[in-house]
């Protein structure tokens, strides 16, 4: 039977304490698992800036910066590399991390027709995360003159310490919204489902609808001792007013 809006919206004020049992459920396992499962991860930037090695008092035409723009990128590769990620790992042994998993939680960027490169780092532990920022960023600068026979890179920017930032993973707020949003959608999803599979006529009026005839009569629920509730039902034939009650 094709059912309106009204009837849905019948159908979710019926079950709605259902709905909201579900609900409550599922937001009380996503508190627990993101409580208990989940670490929180934080990100820790350091920002280098690649000057020019022209003096001041000269002037700096437009191929000069092209060309410390085309550098960064060399840069981004040496600060990644094998040299530097050792050299760093062997002057900081109280980082307790290897190559693999410090390259895996590092990035590396600058943004376009910029001389500005970007360290970032995440951890789980916004203080460790600063540390190793802001020693790979010296390192890669201490390194620069002996590789590149250069000596334009300096800190614009270092991680700070004092900062409490917010994880960057997903927070416990967002969490619970997610999972409010989406368990009262399943919920009312499956009771919408089962509805319109159920084929059983359980009123008058849905008779009605089904035979295109109006109902004459209605019997009622007849108990297990052989005795049935009293029922007020009228019956009547066609082109009569009369009517009778059935018991």
């Amino acid at each position: 039977m094709e059912k309106s809006l009204l009837d849905y919206f019948m159908l979710i004020r019926k079950k709605l304490w259902m709905i909201g049992l579900f609900v409550l459920l599922s937001c009380l396992t996503t508190f627990y698992v993101s409580k208990t499962f989940v670490d929180p991860v934080y990100k820790a930037n350091t920002q280098v800036l690649v000057s020019s090695m022209i003096k001041s008092e000269e002037a700096m035409d437009l191929n000069e910066v092209t060309k410390n723009i085309n550098l960064i990128e060399s840069y981004k590769e040496i600060i990644k590399s094998d040299h530097t990620i050792n050299l760093l790992l062997q002057n900081h042994p109280e980082f307790n991390l290897t190559q693999k998993l410090l390259l895996k939680n590092l990035k590396v960027s600058s943004t376009d027709k910029t001389q500005i490169i970007k360290i970032e780092l995440e951890d789980k532990s916004y203080d460790k995360a600063v540390l190793i920022t802001n020693a790979l960023a010296d390192t890669f600068i201490t390194e620069i003159p002996g590789l590149m026979n250069m000596n334009n890179v300096k800190i614009l920017s270092s991680s700070d310490p004092k900062v409490k930032p917010l994880p960057v993973n997903s927070s416990m707020v967002i969490n619970l919204a997610v999972s409010f949003i989406l368990s009262a959608m399943a919920a009312i999803g499956v009771f919408f489902f089962l509805e319109n599979i159920n084929d059983t006529i359980r009123s008058e009026k849905e008779a009605e609808h089904v035979i295109g005839l109006p109902v004459l009569s209605s019997i009622g629920t007849i108990k297990k001792n052989g005795t049935s509730k009293p029922a007020k039902a009228a019956s009547r034939e066609v082109g009569e007013q009369t009517y009778a009650t059935v018991k």
